[in-house]
């Protein structure tokens, strides 16, 4: 059915429908606007009407079931009375009075985008409803059913009294969490404080665009293009129209909660970590890999990094990873306040020959060395440092060599007698699977029943402050925590009992350490 003869159609039979909006309501106010959901429902229904001949029996059709809609919405809320005082739909923009320009904009912003544009337009820009049709890329009756809609809508929020929330004047500010596949996009997403507090407004109850402008005092011009890339990237979803978050928030109190539940562990492990690296220290410089000569302290850092590499993984092959809004297997969450001694990052990268450069940052007060950041996302850096670690180092251009002199600054290369060397430990693969079995030994056999009673505790905990749609996620979040837990904190232990310094040597890399591929 083409445009014009719809447009013929729906001007016969707006009469017809009004009468039978009054037949169905109590006044006049109630039968208006009624009628104008209906003819709202029938325009944007228009494709689905086959011929002219079906008109009346789609338009029947529409009609009963917006009025049920519109009944049992009616019986489920309280509706707001006009008052008589309110000016006239003619004269809405024209009022006076500090008062009502003060209610008038804020109702204003509170309108959904597709009314403020239309409203703006018509009344402060001045444009005709033709215009406003192509400028929006609507019909007119749209035009015209959207005004008649907004008048309706700010008068009624003009009378009413509306509190802003806490967030309004008391924000959060939330820190972004990642575990998974790289690259972390979600961290800087979620740098913005209105992000941050757009989830947390909805974060324990499904709200409204209007409803999360008043939680967060923001307007929903401000709201729009957040939300929309909020939803795109699923850190929110929408049902009907409401919004609830998507991604865990951990409390202050909850984390509280938690940190006192497992401290218990924190010294069984370090004693536990400690044994195993007295008792393992010879057989690891007995591997024979490069660099087995470095001082003491290094060797022990050495092998700690790859002991907690170990340990993060613990269990973690059970739970199912979920796809995030970027397409990586990841993990995202927020806390309110980051976990004490966070100390560590970890990474790894590949070349192009197939070797691996493993990074395990260190974070924590004091000279810190190596960033896997140095490298991740430069393969002409990843492979250069390859090369080198190959003893592959006769064809460096002048470009490459200008890496190599970044790479010098930053330690992880020294240069004697023209020669370059890697300040890192090096490792076959056979030699990295040796060491690798017998980390992995001890941690099964020593540690993964304390870490499952932390991971058991951390879920419990969780699961008590999650939203019950979020409940899938907790499994994967607790598990996570064990990196705080199990790695970080231990570490502390070790430094505080002096087994590991962090006076590093000048002319070796602590934690960053190769595996070639052959």
């Amino acid at each position: 059915m083409d445009e014009s003869k719809f447009n013929e159609k729906l001007t016969d039979a707006a009469k017809t429908i009004f009468s039978y909006c009054m037949a169905k309501t109590s006044n006049k106010e109630d039968a208006e606007d009624l009628s104008q959901d209906i003819l709202y429902e029938l325009i944007r229904s228009a494709k689905s009407i086959r011929n002219e001949n079906a008109f009346y029996g789609f338009m029947w059709s529409v009609a009963n079931n917006v009025y049920s809609h519109w009944y049992k919405k009616k019986l489920k809320n309280a509706t707001c009375e006009l008052d008589e005082s309110i000016v006239s739909n003619e004269d809405l923009f024209n009022i006076e009075g500090n008062n009502d320009i003060y209610l008038l904009r804020r109702e204003l912003s509170l309108l959904s985008e597709k009314y403020r544009k239309a409203t703006i337009l018509y009344y402060i820009d001045r444009k005709s409803c033709q215009e406003i049709a192509r400028s929006l890329d609507i019909t007119e009756s749209m035009v015209k059913y959207l005004l008649f809609k907004s008048r309706k809508i700010l008068k009624e929020g003009m009378n009413m009294e509306r509190n802003l929330g806490e967030l309004s004047y008391n924000p959060k500010t939330l820190h972004p969490m990642y575990h998974g596949q790289g690259p972390n996009r979600f961290y800087d997403f979620m740098q913005s404080k209105i992000k941050q507090n757009i989830v947390s407004s909805c974060y324990n109850d499904a709200l409204t665009v209007q409803q999360i402008s008043l939680e967060t005092g923001i307007p929903l011009p401000y709201l729009d293009d957040e939300i929309k890339v909020l939803e795109e990237k699923k850190i929110i979803i929408k049902e009907g129209n409401h919004y609830k978050a998507n991604i865990v928030i951990i409390s202050t109190e909850c984390a509280d909660e938690i940190e006192r539940a497992v401290t218990k562990y924190h010294e069984q492990i370090a004693d536990k970590i400690q044994a195993f690296m007295e008792e393992m220290m010879a057989d690891f410089k007995a591997v024979g890999f490069i660099n087995n000569d470095f001082s003491e302290n290094t060797l022990r850092w050495q092998l700690e990094a790859i002991l907690f590499r170990k340990i993060c993984g613990v269990n973690n092959e059970i739970i199912h990873t979920p796809k995030t809004g970027w397409g990586e297997n990841a993990f995202i969450w927020c806390v309110e306040k980051l976990p004490r001694n966070h100390m560590f990052n970890y990474c790894g990268v590949g070349s192009k020959q197939g070797d691996s450069i493993y990074f395990f940052d260190y974070l924590g007060l004091g000279n810190r060395k190596g960033d896997h950041h140095d490298f991740y996302g430069n393969e002409r850096y990843i492979n250069i440092f390859c090369d080198i670690c190959r003893g592959e180092t006769k064809d460096f251009s002048e470009y490459d060599l200008e890496a190599i002199a970044e790479m010098i600054k930053k330690g992880y290369v020294i240069k004697t007698d023209d020669l370059f060397k890697a300040t890192v430990p090096i490792y076959t693969a056979e030699q990295y699977d040796k060491i690798t079995e017998c980390a992995n030994r001890f941690v099964y056999d020593k540690l993964l029943a304390v870490i499952k009673e932390m991971d058991d505790a951390t879920a419990r905990i969780l699961g008590s402050h999650t939203p019950k749609h979020l409940q899938d996620q907790v499994s994967g979040i607790a598990a996570t925590d064990k990196f705080v837990n199990a790695v970080c904190i231990p570490a502390k232990i070790l430094i505080d009992r002096q087994f590991l310094s962090t006076a590093w040597h000048p002319l070796e890399m602590p934690t960053t350490y190769v595996v070639l591929n052959k």
